[in-house]
């Protein structure tokens, strides 16, 4: 009994299909050798065949047709199963060395905190030093998330969540302190 309400009714319902064509045909060449289950059974032997019996509804066949898929000459799009783009992604950016964060928005950041920051005569910055920054604060940013990982694991989790994260700083020493 493994299957669901919606397979056996569909079953039943083409089962009901077949015996109707077959006792069609049946009545045309006459009795058949076999019995089939409306003829054997003595309890529907009484009632007609074109009325249902009388534990069924009478509202199934239109069941069936909104259960059944509408035939179209569209192709299905194929999509993977959840999570698989995902770890194919993982993959590929750990195989990388490039950068991750887009060079011009992390500069114009740089810049920003610059003149938040440091003394109004420091201005300028060369090329060599903003890469320096940005790998390590890219560096930064995978240890921390790997931490936090680990953390949400340990929580019995699959989702980051802020409390991870803010674990992770503090047994880790990382960042300011809380």
């Amino acid at each position: 009994m493994a299957r669901t309400k919606h397979f056996a009714s569909r079953a039943r319902d083409r089962n009901r299909t077949n015996a109707t064509a077959s006792s069609s045909a049946a009545a045309a060449e006459g009795p058949s050798a076999t019995p089939t289950r409306r003829e054997g059974s003595q309890d529907e032997a009484a009632t007609p065949t074109t009325t249902p019996p009388a534990g069924r509804k009478k509202g199934g066949t239109k069941r069936t047709k909104q259960a059944m898929p509408k035939s179209s000459n569209k192709k299905k799009t194929f999509r993977y199963k959840p999570g698989t783009v995902a770890l194919r992604e993982i993959r590929h950016f750990q195989k990388t060395t490039k950068l991750l964060i887009p060079a011009a928005s992390f500069i114009r950041q740089v810049r920003s905190v610059t003149q938040i920051f440091a003394p109004p005569d420091v201005t300028r910055w060369t090329a060599e030093a903003l890469m320096a920054i940005q790998e390590a604060a890219e560096d930064f940013l995978i240890g921390l998330f790997s931490d936090a990982m680990l953390c949400a694991i340990h929580a019995r989790r699959v989702t980051l969540m802020r409390k991870d994260f803010e674990l992770a700083r503090r047994l880790g020493g990382k960042g300011r302190p809380l």
